[in-house]
C-alpha cells in the first residue's frame, strides 16, 4: 500500500504541476529570429514553407533562418529560391559536417550565429507552423526567460502513439511548471540567446549525438534565467513511420544525458511498475492499485485540457500500458544501437 499511495501522490502532484501553466501578465510584441535546420529535406520543405508564409505577424519584426545543413538532395536549392528577394529571409549554407559539433549542433551555432535578434525560435524542417506561433510565443516571453517549451504532436499517427506524445507533452509541462524541468523537444522551442551564451552555447555538450535540447535545458535551468512551458499553440510534424523504432530509441533512450534527480525517479519507476504485476498475483489487493490508477486518470485528464485535446475511450487501456512500453525503448535506447541522420 505506501508505494502505490506514494506514486499516487506524485501523479496528484503532477496534476497540479500541469495546471500551473502561466501567461505573462506584460504582453508585447517581440522581434524574433526563427532558426530551422535542414539536412537532405526536399520532401519535406515545400509544406514547411507554406505554414511559415501564413505566418501573422509584422514583417519588420522577424526573420527566418534555413540552415542548410550539407545536404546530398535539393535542399539548399529550394531554400535559396524561398530565401531569394525576400530581405527577413536568410539562407546559412554548410558544405562539410563537423567533425566537433556532432548530430545537428553545428548548423544550429551556424544558424544562431547569423540572427540578429535575442530571441530564438525553432523548429524542425518536417514541421508546419501555425500562423500565431510568433504572437502566442509573445505571452509567455520576459526578459528573465531563458527557455519556453511547446507542443509538437504528430499529424495522422495511430491512436496509441497519439497517447504517448500527448503524455510525454504532460510530463515536459508538469515538471516545469513545478520547477524542476527534465526534458523537452526542438520542433516547438524559444531560447533567449542571452541563455544560450551564458551557458556557453554547444560548447560543452559538442560531442553528444543527440539531445543538443535537453542538455541545453539542463545548462539554462542551472542559471538564473526561468523555463516555461507554452501549450497554446501546437506545431505539427509528420511522423517518422519508416524510422520510428530507431526515433524511440533515441527519444527514450537519453539516460544518460538526465540528471541524478531523474535517473534516481527513473530506476524507482522502472522497479515500480516491475512491482505491480507481481503485486496483483501474489498479493491479490486490488484498492492500492485501483487508487493508483484513478490518480493516473486524473493526471492524464487534466493534461488533455492544458493542451485542448479530447478524451477517447482507447486512452483508458493505455494508461495501464504505456509505462511497459516507456520501460521497453529506454532500455533498447540505453543498450541497443541507433543512429542519427
Amino acid at each position: 500500500m505506501p508505494i502505490f499511495l506514494l506514486f499516487s501522490l506524485l501523479l496528484i502532484l503532477l496534476s497540479v504541476g500541469l495546471s500551473c501553466t502561466k501567461k505573462t501578465t506584460n504582453y508585447k510584441r517581440l522581434r524574433y529570429s526563427i532558426i530551422i535546420p535542414c539536412r537532405n529535406e526536399e520532401e519535406n520543405l515545400s509544406t514547411l514553407f507554406a505554414s511559415l508564409n501564413t505566418l501573422d505577424y509584422p514583417y519588420e519584426l522577424y526573420e527566418i533562418i534555413l540552415v542548410d545543413d550539407a545536404s546530398s538532395d535539393q535542399t539548399g536549392i529550394l531554400i535559396s529560391e524561398f530565401c531569394e528577394d525576400k530581405a527577413n529571409r536568410h539562407m546559412v549554407s554548410i558544405t562539410k559536417k563537423s567533425d566537433d559539433f556532432k548530430g545537428k549542433k553545428y548548423a544550429l551555432k551556424k544558424g544562431i550565429e547569423r540572427a540578429k535578434y535575442s530571441n530564438l525560435l525553432f523548429t524542425d524542417a518536417d514541421c508546419i507552423v501555425p500562423e500565431d506561433w510568433l504572437e502566442v510565443y509573445n505571452w509567455f516571453v520576459e526578459n528573465d526567460t531563458g527557455m519556453v517549451v511547446g507542443y509538437s504532436p504528430e499529424v495522422n499517427v495511430s491512436s496509441f502513439r497519439r497517447f504517448t506524445q500527448i503524455l510525454t507533452a504532460d510530463f515536459y509541462c508538469a515538471t516545469i511548471n513545478l520547477g524542476f524541468p527534465f526534458s523537452n523537444n526542438g520542433r516547438n522551442l524559444y531560447i533567449n540567446k542571452e541563455a544560450y551564451i551564458e551557458v556557453g552555447g554547444f560548447e560543452k555538450i559538442k560531442n553528444f549525438k543527440c539531445g543538443e535540447d535537453k542538455l541545453l535545458l539542463n545548462l539554462i535551468k542551472k542559471t538564473d534565467y526561468k523555463i516555461k512551458y507554452n501549450p497554446q499553440c501546437k506545431v505539427f510534424t509528420n511522423p517518422q513511420i519508416d524510422d520510428h523504432i530507431n526515433q524511440q530509441k533515441r527519444r527514450y533512450g537519453q539516460f544518460s544525458l538526465s540528471s541524478p534527480l531523474y535517473k534516481f525517479l527513473s530506476v524507482m519507476i522502472f522497479i515500480f511498475y516491475l512491482y505491480v504485476p507481481i503485486h496483483l498475483m501474489i498479493v491479490q489487493e486490488w484498492i492500492s492499485p485501483i487508487i493508483y490508477y484513478a490518480s493516473f486518470l486524473i493526471f492524464w485528464m487534466c493534461g488533455l485540457l492544458v493542451h485542448k485535446e479530447k478524451m477517447y475511450i482507447s486512452d483508458l487501456i493505455y494508461i495501464v500500458l504505456y509505462p511497459y512500453y516507456l520501460i521497453y525503448y529506454s532500455i533498447l535506447g540505453l543498450f541497443g544501437k541507433w543512429t542519427w541522420k
